[in-house]
């Protein structure tokens, strides 16, 4: 008796030690969070920390590999030299750059031209939506997958310019790829919310999560934007140029003309005597009538067609596009902030 009482009493006093430590190893997620995000908040940076994470979570996620509000999740432990709280936070709000891959998540200011201004970054279709789907020889090219490729790095480039950007369409996986066939995945949520098959229930949670960081952002920014970005899919025959969709909101318009107007320079720079095509048209699509903020919807080519596909397989070439609507971006908040 007297030995298991002597054995109990220290396996108490180890349980004291080790419960406030297995505490701090567990949280729960708060709303809008992605897997990234919440590693973010703990610290835990770079695909070594989501692999942990997912291995440590995986009967925990829900069907899409998300996060579920009111499950509590165990956080990897600390890497050498890794540290929490950590020395440096995080300077403003937006997405955690840690979407954008290991390799990319350190972002390096380029400049502060875009301080006062904050952008709603979505990408079309994701989750169990694949979007346009084409195919070549034996692989599936997904619409999803390039447009949230682009998606990203124009979040990326809008950040070195100190912009607050949110990515509302998130992958906790993918990042930045260079890769020309990028591999498809259902993994994509809405800010950490899995997107539901519906249609009309997918569009309205993407426009209701941007528009509830709208009201709150609107007093903060003296510039907010929100694009859409989308790869089309026609006639295999049907080559396309770059598309711009406008709301009836005068600024919506305005970004719009400008992002082509930029467009068409960068094309005869370029491409001089090929001439560019791209048009700018007010739609009535339904994230251009519910969003608040100012907004457009751009349409990156034809991935049925041959030539326009080289437009997206080619990281180059996406990046130009990143390029370029960045740019026009900036354009824009000059003509708009004075």
């Amino acid at each position: 008796m007297k030995i298991y009482f002597f054995r109990t009493i220290i396996i108490g006093i180890l349980l004291l030690g080790i419960l406030p430590s297995m505490a701090q190893d567990m949280a729960y997620p708060v709303e809008g969070d992605g897997i990234l995000s919440f590693l973010r908040r703990w610290n835990r940076i770079g695909d070594s920390y989501v692999q942990e994470f997912m291995e440590l979570n995986g009967d925990r996620l829900n069907d899409q590999g998300g996060l579920e509000l009111g499950t509590v999740y165990l956080i990897p432990p600390l890497h050498p030299g890794d540290e929490y709280p950590p020395s440096e936070e995080t300077a403003n709000g937006g997405t955690d750059p840690a979407i954008f891959g290991e390799k990319l998540s350190e972002i390096t200011p380029q400049s502060d031209r875009l301080k006062d201004a904050c952008f709603y970054i979505i990408s079309g279709h994701g989750g169990p939506d694949p979007g346009a789907i084409a195919r070549v020889g034996k692989r599936v090219l997904h619409e999803d997958e390039y447009a949230y490729d682009m998606a990203l790095r124009l979040a990326r480039n809008l950040m070195m310019d100190g912009a607050t950007v949110y990515v509302i369409i998130q992958d906790p996986n993918d990042g930045i790829r260079d890769e020309m066939y990028l591999n498809n995945s259902s993994n994509e949520t809405c800010m950490g919310e899995p997107i539901p098959r519906n249609q009309l229930d997918r569009l309205k949670q993407r426009v209701d999560k941007v528009n509830e960081l709208y009201e709150r952002d609107k007093g903060k920014f003296k510039y907010i934007r929100a694009i859409d970005i989308h790869v089309d899919s026609r006639n295999k025959g049907k080559r396309i140029d770059v598309f711009f969709y406008h709301s009836s909101d005068k600024h919506s318009k305005l970004l719009a003309t400008t992002m082509r107007d930029l467009f068409r320079v960068k094309y005869d720079t370029h491409q001089p005597g090929r001439g560019f095509g791209g048009f700018v048209e007010q739609r009535n699509l339904y994230m251009l009538r519910h969003l608040k903020p100012p907004s457009i919807l751009v349409e990156t080519g034809n991935i049925q067609n041959e030539f326009d596909r080289r437009r997206i397989l080619s990281s180059n070439n996406r990046q130009a596009l990143a390029n370029w609507m960045a740019q026009a971006f900036i354009e824009d908040y000059k003509k708009s902030v004075r």
